[in-house]
């Protein structure tokens, strides 16, 4: 690998367990990392973040961008890594790649490549050109267009361009099970986002243990690496906003599918690619593709296979070393693992017993290592926090 004298260090946008885990993954190799986000959270904290900078406003618009570009200067950056780890500050570097690289490397594709993967009436047209299988989905224009559909009940609706349904109700999507239900989530996503960006897709029975991976780095749409994993816990379990436990699990079929979907992007860094497996038909169908650290990535690092660093050597000029995972550990997020087993012992879909023999084994954890204690405690009390507060608000 590279020398570790005269290295350019790595401007991570946002600072959860996911950016936490790419600036532990360089600083332990003597990379510097700066951490800019809107709300401090657990990679702020981390012993390995050379400067922390805090932005006041959304990431994702022009004065963000200006921002950026402003410290590049003030902080001498020039030649430094651009890496986004929030969906809205990828959209903002793909977007703005030609004036960002005045300044940064960076390790986002261009708008023409990432809007394949935000976009998610763009993923699933990819998808039916390449003959890759994906929930059915609607895409209404209007009231009158949803009431003259006959929907397969129940269904849920998302929208197109997913970050921005969270970050207004923290909810992925709305599930309905009748008509009446459906035209009032319908009315209440059209007061957050544009009729054409809601869709109304079926529901894929089954919950965790169907839910599957494709991690990659890729160099223009070709897999250099890549391992597979199961998603078997998210919270909440249905609809999560994000896994809690994954298990490394190799699954050939889920491989070949992503590897077309690259392909025709043309895509290079860190992608991950998300499958539901149908039990009904048997097939792995496509859902969601985040160019970008995912959540678990670092469960990748204990398999072997340290994306963030092969990234950042990558951008160098380093070509990616030939590596095999190893398919020995588990991934969790203790502190949403815990309700999520607690809402599937509710369900019945899971005993106490076998919840605690899952934990078992060789575990990577999102935030925990006490090598570099302070984001653990900064992570519990921030969910403290929100939870505190989303009760005031029930309560008013």
């Amino acid at each position: 690998m590279l020398p570790h004298v005269n290295r350019p260090g790595t401007i991570v946008v946002g600072s959860d367990f996911k950016a936490l885990g790419v600036v532990r993954s360089l600083g332990r190799r003597g990379i510097k990392s700066i951490v800019i986000d809107n709300t401090p959270r657990s990679a702020w904290y981390s012993r390995y973040v050379t400067r922390r900078i805090a932005w006041h406003g959304p990431l994702d618009d022009a004065a963000f961008l200006k921002f950026l570009l402003a410290i590049g200067e003030k902080y001498k950056l020039r030649g430094w890594l651009l890496l986004p780890t929030q969906d809205e500050a990828v959209e903002l570097v793909a977007r703005n790649a030609p004036h960002l690289a005045e300044c940064y490397r960076l390790v986002t594709p261009g708008w023409e490549v990432v809007r394949w993967a935000t976009d998610k009436r763009l993923t699933y047209q990819m998808a039916e050109e390449q003959g890759i299988p994906y929930p059915r989905t609607w895409y209404p224009k209007d009231e009158h267009e949803l009431a003259t559909i006959q929907f397969p009940f129940p269904v849920i609706l998302k929208p197109a361009i997913s970050v921005r349904l969270q970050y207004a109700t923290r909810l992925k999507a709305l599930p309905a099970t009748n008509s009446t239900e459906l035209l009032e989530h319908y009315r209440a996503l059209t007061r957050i986002i544009a009729p054409d960006e809601i869709m109304v897709q079926e529901i894929i029975p089954g919950g965790g243990k169907t839910q599957f991976s494709v991690a990659t780095y890729c160099k223009d749409g070709q897999i250099l690496l890549h391992m597979t994993a199961r998603r078997s816990r998210q919270y909440p379990i249905d609809y999560g906003l994000g896994s809690s436990f994954v298990e490394a699990l190799e699954v050939p079929t889920i491989s070949e599918h992503a590897a077309k979907l690259l392909s025709f992007m043309r895509v290079s860094g860190m992608v991950e690619v998300e499958f539901k497996q149908d039990t009904r038909d048997q097939q792995y169908k496509l859902l969601d593709i985040n160019i970008r650290p995912w959540g678990w990535h670092t469960l990748c690092i204990a398999c072997g296979l340290d994306f963030p660093y092969i990234e950042y050597c990558d951008t160098l000029g380093e070509k990616p070393p030939s590596l095999q995972p190893r398919y020995d550990y588990h991934w969790i997020r203790m502190i949403t693992d815990l309700p999520a087993g607690l809402q599937e012992m509710r369900a019945g879909l899971t005993t106490p017993g076998a919840y605690i023999r899952s934990l078992l084994g060789k575990t990577d954890f999102s935030v925990l290592d006490w090598r570099d204690p302070l984001p653990v405690v900064w992570d519990s009390l921030s969910v403290l926090i929100r939870a505190v507060k989303g009760l005031r608000r029930r309560r008013e």
